[in-house]
């Protein structure tokens, strides 16, 4: 009897911990996550948007998107400032290396009241894509 309450045990912790990551993964995507090529098209098309990087300057200075301005998230105190400068209005759109810094800069960003739409698999990918 007691082996069988702590697999029911067991089971319900399981089901809660699992239940519990699934509605933190729902609730927790901020912004949406475009394949380079959508996310180029949705960009040009958009009159109403930023274009940031959000990579250190070291890696903008080797190649960066056409006329994307740089906000480096890692730099707390100087992305801070740059979002207060930036208009609620506009969508952004911000890319990194790769995809992790820009997921970031988005959490950051959607909860400051932004719309956010970042690239999967960053410059990176970009870069294959449109072999640049």
């Amino acid at each position: 009897m007691k082996k069988f309450f702590k697999k029911i045990l067991t089971l319900a912790l399981g089901v809660t911990t699992v239940a519990g990551c699934g509605s933190a993964v729902n609730s927790g995507s901020v912004g949406e996550i475009l394949a380079p090529a959508e996310y180029m098209k949705m960009l040009q098309s958009d009159s109403n948007a930023y274009l940031l990087d959000v990579r250190r300057a070291d890696e903008y200075a080797a190649g960066h998107l056409p006329s994307a301005a740089l906000l480096d998230v890692t730099d707390s105190i100087a992305f801070a400032r740059g979002v207060e400068l930036l208009d609620k209005e506009k969508t952004i759109y911000i890319y990194c290396r790769s995809g992790r810094r820009s997921r970031k800069a988005a959490n950051i960003l959607t909860e400051k009241g932004f719309k956010v739409r970042d690239m999967q698999g960053g410059y990176n990918a970009w870069k294959e894509v449109f072999g640049k």
